[in-house]
């Protein structure tokens, strides 16, 4: 028994999403961890958008590029038209660099966590339920306490290859 396809995005739903991609500057890879951040973790891929998430997402990047609609928000999916963070594309920035910053301290430890380990990492680093409840301060106080673990571990095994060498 054949089950019936999702109601994927259109064509031109997707032309107008890559359209607004290139006028944001956007590239593969932030598009698809915005993707994956709008789709709440079900899919980083454009592809398998459905109809209506696509809409949606259209929508957030139309008020992203335009200042006007962007202030008169009535309420992004990703996150809630919060008057205490008008700037919705320096908090994105902040939490994709956090979340960099999170990922590279496990690979230089050798390890290979998800996205939502990742998240939650950041979420016990800041004491809060949702990723998207952190604020903006405590984002730049995670990313620094993060970049400060990856110098020590590096440091460390610097130290570690130099007693091998001398051995």
């Amino acid at each position: 028994m054949k089950t019936a396809a999702p109601n994927l995005r259109t064509a031109d739903q997707n032309r107008k999403l890559w359209w607004l991609a290139g006028q944001l500057g956007l590239d593969k890879e932030a598009m698809s961890d915005i993707v994956y951040d709008f789709t709440e973790g079900r899919t980083p891929h454009t592809s398998e958008l459905t109809f209506l998430e696509c809409r949606d997402l259209i929508d957030y990047l139309s008020r992203t590029l335009s200042p006007k609609s962007y202030r008169e928000c009535s309420s992004a999916r990703t996150d809630k038209c919060a008057t205490d963070h008008p700037d919705r594309v320096k908090l994105d920035r902040k939490r994709k660099g956090v979340i960099k910053a999170i990922f590279r301290w496990f690979e230089l430890r050798g390890q290979h966590p998800t996205m939502e380990y990742v998240k939650s990492v950041a979420c016990r680093a800041a004491k809060k339920e949702r990723f998207n409840d952190i604020s903006l301060g405590e984002l730049t106080r995670i990313y620094a306490e993060f970049c400060r673990k990856q110098k020590s571990l590096s440091a460390m095994q610097n130290v570690e290859l130099g007693m091998a060498s001398q051995n």
